[in-house]
């Protein structure tokens, strides 16, 4: 399970902006490693946006939390942002092929409408984002990015 803390910034509307720092809870062994997926690599915190209520516990600004992601729910939500415009990129040419429709630049045009119709498809599919857990560490008066 992947996990990071942060600190709460902002809620608004029953979602809560989350601060999250690498320097403070590696999200993973590879990124101690310096070979994760990124966060590593960027001195600028990252912001996530979580439901701000679970279960009794809502949260306010200043609270640390540890917020926590299946990983299977994650390589599905990959997964659905990556595959449909690869397959739209490779079915549009396929398609256009099948229907006898191949001189010139035909089947470059269907590999471009096949890419922005998986694009399309991908935008829809993960609109809803991916369920992410939260723990609540307490309440911290420091911000992660060292600014007062």
């Amino acid at each position: 399970m992947g996990q990071v803390t942060g600190i709460v910034t902002r809620v608004e509307a029953g979602r809560a902006r989350v601060e999250c720092g690498v320097s403070n809870h590696p999200a993973c062994g590879a990124c101690a490693a310096g070979r994760g997926c990124g966060w590593q690599r960027s001195n600028q915190p990252r912001r996530l946006e979580i439901d701000a209520q679970q279960g009794q516990r809502t949260l306010a600004p200043g609270d640390r939390l540890e917020v926590q992601i299946d990983d299977a729910r994650l390589l599905r939500a990959a997964c659905r942002l990556y595959l449909p415009p690869l397959a739209g990129l490779l079915a549009g040419p396929a398609l256009l092929r099948v229907v006898g429709w191949e001189p010139g630049g035909i089947p470059l045009l269907g590999a471009l409408l096949g890419l922005l119709a998986g694009g399309f498809l991908a935008w829809r599919w993960t609109r809803a984002g991916v369920p992410m857990r939260w723990q609540w560490l307490g309440a911290d008066d420091t911000t992660l990015s060292g600014q007062p």
